[in-house]
């Protein structure tokens, strides 16, 4: 191999240079617990630290579901002994944690912080002290806004702290550029493409299965090392929500089934057949 060739090859091999559309992760990321999106991830799940933007089109879509197995991981019901567990925060989440929910998650609640703040002032305060504290790993955050400032401080605390921050913003947001490694944008499956046209959940529903109407649609803005992920699904309810739902939608489908044939019962006399009729 000729000279200029080794040094290229070797210069390529280089984790800090941006090859375009190939994508070389510095590290190892934390599981995620939803393979799928540890795929698309492109570094095998959450970065180990920093600000991550989640945008949301409206609340109860899986953005909780999609933290829970993290949360789960790192404050687990049974701890093992001698095992030093750390915090979760909640940072001013829209409603009020239900233990008995998490718990059921396999979380333990007790090292659950949840802080409540009134304005939008003492919630970056509250966030910047924890983050840059290092007691907690995790912390999950609800704000209304965040400006590119705001959104680097954050970033720097999480490096200082060497945690992790989930922070859920209103999808008007997501058209900002923020200096942080991942921007993740969520919203209801409403529609489905199966490659020939836009369908509505209704109608793909008969053709794909009852557990399509469950997903949520993902799409990665942004990711350090990489271009965005082209969107895709996920199935983010809790098994037992999602389990329950299927019930009462195979049920429905049940009882339309059988008002069908009813129906068809009554009318079979009302029909004369012709010579036409196979």
């Amino acid at each position: 191999m000729a000279l200029a060739d080794l040094q290229l090859e070797r210069l390529l091999q280089r984790s800090d240079l941006w090859r375009g559309d190939a994508y070389h992760p510095q590290q190892m990321g934390l599981d995620s617990g939803y393979p799928e999106f540890n795929r698309h991830l492109g570094q095998g799940g959450w970065p180990s630290q920093g600000l991550c933007e989640i945008f949301c089109s409206s609340e109860g879509i899986g953005e909780l579901s999609l933290a829970l197995p993290l949360m789960r991981r790192l404050i687990p019901r049974q701890s093992r002994e001698g095992s030093a567990a750390g915090l979760v925060s909640l940072v001013a989440p829209p409603h009020v944690p239900y233990p008995q929910s998490l718990a059921m998650q396999g979380i333990d609640v007790s090292r659950l912080l949840w802080v409540d703040t009134q304005t939008p002032k003492e919630q970056l305060w509250a966030l910047e002290q924890i983050l840059t504290s290092g007691a907690s790993p995790l912390v999950l955050c609800w704000l209304e806004d965040l400006s590119v400032s705001q959104a680097r401080r954050l970033q720097l605390a999480c490096e200082k702290g060497e945690s992790l921050c989930l922070c859920y913003l209103p999808s008007k947001l997501k058209e900002q550029a923020h200096p942080v490694p991942l921007r993740i944008a969520l919203q209801p499956s409403t529609e489905i493409n199966t490659g020939t046209k836009i369908e509505s959940s209704s109608e793909a529903n008969t053709k794909m299965g009852n557990d399509r109407l469950l997903e949520t649609q993902v799409d990665i803005l942004k990711r350090r090392g990489g271009w965005p992920a082209p969107r895709f699904s996920l199935s983010l309810l809790p098994e037992l929500l999602a389990q329950s739902l299927m019930l009462d939608v195979t049920k429905q489908q049940e009882q339309d089934k059988r008002l069908e044939n009813e129906l068809n019962k009554q009318l079979s006399g009302q029909i004369l057949q012709g010579p036409w009729s196979a």
